[in-house]
């Protein structure tokens, strides 16, 4: 079933799906070619924003200004999430300190003051959810049921997050 939500319903939806998967794929479009890597989601704030850590002579730290796609998959759960925005470094010591945890310190052994780390900011422009939280049996079922029937499966919620 489509369903769209707007504004703080949106950024409630995007928060509660990207946090609950907490990995993505950080995607970029350069020189005709898609490339991705695998990021942490450090954080979605109250504007909807996306907020990682990475080294500062990595790709994605290179990235200041530039449009990027993240893309949440949760297979065992059906719960997929599209995110496009713009990414740009942040240099904010007190966020940082805020997103800091142990976890952290495994790819940053130096702490939140090693100089090569630095903090990217993702501002959602555009982002799309499909969420059918239904088993793997129970989905597993629909599909038969719906070859069966000729007709489609159920494919759960799906729509828009308008965050603006």
């Amino acid at each position: 079933m489509e369903k769209d939500f707007e504004n703080k319903d949106a950024i409630k939806k995007l928060k509660s799906l990207a946090e609950d998967i907490r990995f993505c794929m950080y995607t970029t479009y350069k020189n005709g070619r898609i490339e991705s890597r695998p990021m942490t989601t450090q954080q979605i704030d109250d504007e909807g924003n996306v907020w990682f850590f990475a080294s500062r002579n990595t790709e994605p730290a290179s990235n200041n200004g530039e449009t990027v796609t993240l893309i949440y998959s949760e297979p065992k759960n059906n719960t997929y999430l599209s995110i496009s925005g713009n990414a740009e470094q942040v240099n904010d010591e007190a966020k940082k300190e805020e997103l800091w945890s142990v976890m952290s310190k495994a790819w940053y052994p130096e702490g939140k003051d090693d100089p090569n780390l630095v903090m990217i900011r993702v501002v959602t422009e555009d982002a799309a959810y499909w969420d059918a939280t239904s088993s793997q049996m129970v989905v597993f079922f629909s599909m038969i049921k719906a070859a069966l029937t000729g007709t489609t499966p159920d494919g759960g919620d799906h729509g828009k997050l308008n965050l603006s």
